[in-house]
């Protein structure tokens, strides 16, 4: 099957495992926060949540400013998210946190994270074979803690899929050789874009730009028009941040963050300890990425089967660049373990550039590597599997805690789900809940054998040089 087919199929398998695990129970502040957003946009078209002596915001993500309510989040997602909530309060009649609004905006970032494993298998597309290529993205979608935030209102999914996009895009680029305004400026929107839903998205536009202006060193003259519409449009963004910033509080250049915090600087809030950051990001119980996600193991082990050729060793480094710009900034983040969470959500944006150089180890062919692979995706299901039906948001525990023992896995055995059709399952709860998790363990097997998906290397056109 063309990679076309074989991608669109990963996208349905993931919206589908997905659309049965979207929570119809709990709300937490982050959704909260973002749910009142959507609707003051929707219903008045105002940034404006409530009057202080009127509103009662019910989360920690909401602060008042001169006598009004707003919301501490980034506006991109109340925005994006706008045709499903909308939809949501039309049939809710106005404002349910619990009702048909909660869940379409759960279903909304289902679709974001959809589309987010079909553009790793495309990015994937360009190395690898297509067996390797669909095993990727279906340890993106169902091995990492991708599938968990999935079910809930959350920007960090739907950040995943617009920097995943830009990257594809930027190395696409970089791979034809075109320095075309048409190809740049998608590339530029999709970052501009991605900002509006997470300030720490914006460290991908520099990024992003040394890459293409390393690529392009030789035709910089030819390549100023595309390079200035890159610019261009990702600085569209920043300027949607500052309207919105104006409208809200009478300043483009003081962000919600900062109100929130009460503070005239963002740099003041990277105040944790860098090492003690970086051990709870990537090892800890709590919230290390390689203990929720294990298969990134071996995409970290893969930076090092990165073929030598000046082109591939370029888009390595842009791939960890990627990973480091997050990773860094939120190991110093004042609030480095997040609150409620299920592992670091803050890195799931990061994710895709950490895992797809497990491919390159996948496809060298050492002796074990493909059995330990499907080990560790199956280790990776299980534990985001159980949490995506049952819950995703526990809270703030201690650094030496890992809270898929603690509290998911329990609440699992008692069978107290989360899911929109757990209070309608009665004492059968365990059939759909583990049909779900099985499924998403035999589907890269599954989808390899029902395809005939082959070993053969990417096409010519993937594989030219920049």
């Amino acid at each position: 099957m063309k990679p076309l087919g074989t991608g669109l199929l990963i996208f349905l398998w993931a919206l589908l495992v997905y659309a049965f695990s979207l929570n119809g129970i709990w709300s937490a502040d982050h959704p909260t926060s973002l749910l009142q957003l959507a609707y003051a946009l929707w219903s008045s078209h105002s940034v404006v949540l409530g009057k202080a002596s009127q509103f009662f915001p019910g989360t920690v993500d909401d602060f008042v400013y001169k006598g009004n309510y707003y919301s501490a989040l980034a506006p991109g997602v109340a925005v994006l998210a706008q045709p499903f909530v909308g939809l949501g309060f039309t049939l809710d009649g106005g404002f349910n946190l619990f009702g048909n609004a909660m869940l379409l905006s759960e279903f909304f970032v289902a679709v974001c994270n959809a589309a987010a494993a079909y553009l790793v298998f495309k990015l994937a597309s360009l190395y690898f074979t297509q067996k390797t290529s669909a095993f990727v993205a279906f340890a993106y979608a169902f091995s990492t803690i991708t599938w968990p935030f999935a079910t809930y209102f959350f920007e960090s999914d739907v950040s995943a899929m617009l920097d995943v996009l830009a990257v594809y895009l930027a190395i696409r680029m970089a791979r034809s050789g075109s320095s075309r305004l048409a190809d740049a400026f998608p590339c530029g929107a999709a970052l501009g874009a991605a900002l509006t839903v997470d300030y720490i998205n914006g460290v991908l536009v520099p990024i992003v730009s040394v890459f293409l202006l390393y690529t392009f060193r030789k035709r910089l003259a030819e390549f100023a028009k595309g390079f200035a519409g890159f610019l261009l449009a990702s600085a569209v963004g920043l300027i949607m941040l500052a309207l919105y910033n104006q409208t809200a509080f009478g300043n483009p250049f003081l962000t919600t963050e900062q109100a929130y915090q009460h503070t005239s600087s963002l740099l003041g809030s990277f105040s944790y300890p860098l090492l003690d950051g970086l051990y709870l990001d990537l090892f800890s119980p709590l919230r290390g990425v390689f203990v929720y996600c294990p298969i990134l193991i071996l995409g970290a082990v893969g930076f090092y089967f990165v073929p030598r050729r000046r082109e591939m060793v370029s888009e390595g480094l842009l791939l960890a660049a990627c990973f480091a710009g997050f990773l860094f900034p939120y190991a110093m983040w004042y609030n480095a373990v997040g609150g409620e969470a299920f592992g670091q959500r803050f890195l799931i944006p990061a994710i895709p550039f950490l895992l797809l150089p497990s491919g390159f180890l996948i496809e060298a062919k050492k002796p074990g590597v493909a059995a330990v692979a499907y080990l560790l995706y199956g280790v990776g299901v299980v534990f985001n599997g159980i949490a995506g039906v049952t819950f995703a948001i526990p809270q703030q525990d201690a650094v030496s805690h890992f809270p898929f023992l603690t509290t998911v896995l329990p609440l699992f055995l008692k069978g107290q789900l989360d899911t929109w059709w757990w209070r309608e399952s009665g004492s059968g709860w365990w059939a759909p809940a583990l049909l779900i998790v099985a499924t998403a363990l035999v589907l890269p097997w599954a989808t390899s054998r029902l395809l005939r998906l082959d070993d053969s290397p990417p096409g010519v056109d993937s594989m030219a040089a920049g």
